[in-house]
C-alpha cells in the first residue's frame, strides 16, 4: 500500500499523536486525568508525578523536533545521518516502552497505551526503514 511509503504522512500522524499525547500529561499534571492510570501506577508522591510527567512531555517535544527535522520542516544543520540516529533510537524506546505497558497494573495503560505505542513503534519503524 502506498500509504505505508508516505514517510511525510506518517510522520504528521506521528506528530499529532506525540502533541495528544502531551495534552494527555498536562491533563495529568493537573488532575483531570487520574495518575493512577501512567507509570504502571507506581508513583507515590505529586514530586514525583510532576517530575515523571516532565520527563514524558519533555520526550515527547523532542520526539517532535526529530520527525519535524527528518520530514525537513526546519534546518538546524545536522546531517541526515545524526536525524536517522534519532528516529532509530525513538524506534528502540517506543518499543521498550510497549513491553513494559504490557506490565502494567491498570488495564488502560496495558491495553490502551500498550498499542498506542505499538502503532507509534510501527510508525517509526517505517519512517526509519523508509
Amino acid at each position: 500500500m502506498e500509504v505505508f511509503n508516505d514517510i511525510s504522512l506518517i510522520g504528521n500522524i506521528l506528530i499529532v499523536l506525540f502533541t495528544i499525547l502531551i495534552l494527555f500529561h498536562i491533563c495529568v499534571l493537573i488532575g483531570i486525568i487520574p495518575h493512577n492510570i501512567v507509570w504502571a501506577g507506581k508513583v507515590k508522591s505529586k514530586s514525583e508525578l510532576i517530575k515523571l510527567e516532565s520527563i514524558s512531555i519533555i520526550i515527547l517535544l523532542i520526539s517532535i523536533f526529530i520527525l519535524s527535522m527528518k520530514l525537513e520542516y526546519f534546518n538546524v544543520g545536522l546531517s541526515s545521518t545524526i536525524i536517522n540516529i534519532g528516529i532509530w533510537l525513538l524506534f528502540a524506546m517506543y518499543v521498550l516502552n510497549t513491553i513494559g505497558n504490557l506490565f502494567a497494573k491498570s488495564p488502560i495503560e496495558k491495553y490502551g497505551f500498550g498499542l498506542l505505542t505499538f502503532i507509534i513503534s510501527s510508525l517509526l519503524l517505517l519512517i526509519a526503514i523508509g
